[in-house]
């Protein structure tokens, strides 16, 4: 939780810098250079919710946050991703590692909500952005994830099993994937 707040603290210095830095040369606005929405699923999305994306002054760095809906409650996730821009002024498709902190798995069981429970966590990953025209406001965003450490989940769930005779009709998975539109506002 603590490494959760200093990366929160962080995410807003990073803005504030942002928004008082002055430029006294005025410099082109490329759409890399951008903040986004996004609509998706996935632990960037927070589970299926929305995402911001900003871009500040290294348009290789952006700073990104989700929140969404797990059928145990509310995720939150935040972090960094790094992308290759290509020199060139468009690319169809962008390359990206990201890391972030926050929701990385749900256990939810179906007639006792009490034993609901969301875990959080580090958790990795790569993936493409896909934008179809130059012209286009828009990208599609894909990307398999992998937590660092699930091993509180599977705990759990084996807990529930052996002290609860609760039965799980599905395993947590080591891989999760990502999928989502964003929307380019400046």
């Amino acid at each position: 939780m603590k490494l959760f707040k200093t990366l929160i603290i962080f995410c807003i210095f990073q803005f504030a810098l942002n928004i008082n830095a002055q430029d006294y040369l005025p410099k082109a606005k490329t759409p890399l250079d951008a903040t986004s929405i996004g609509i998706g699923m996935g632990q960037d999305f927070g589970g299926i919710g929305l995402g911001v994306l900003h871009y500040g002054n290294n348009k290789n760095v952006g700073v990104f946050g989700g929140v969404g809906y797990t059928p145990a409650g509310i995720g939150l996730n935040g972090g960094l991703k790094l992308r290759l821009v290509a020199s060139r002024d468009f690319v169809k498709l962008n390359p990206f590692i990201l890391g972030m902190y926050g929701y990385t798995s749900a256990v939810y069981v179906t007639n006792d909500t009490q034993y609901n429970k969301i875990f959080y966590g580090a958790t990795v990953g790569g993936g493409l952005d896909f934008k179809v025209r130059k012209t286009s406001r828009g990208f599609w965003t894909f990307a398999i994830l992998l937590p660092i450490d699930n091993s509180k989940a599977n705990n759990y769930m084996q807990d529930l099993t052996d002290y609860r005779q609760i039965k799980f009709s599905t395993e947590q998975s080591s891989l999760t994937y990502s999928i989502g539109y964003r929307h380019i506002l400046n």
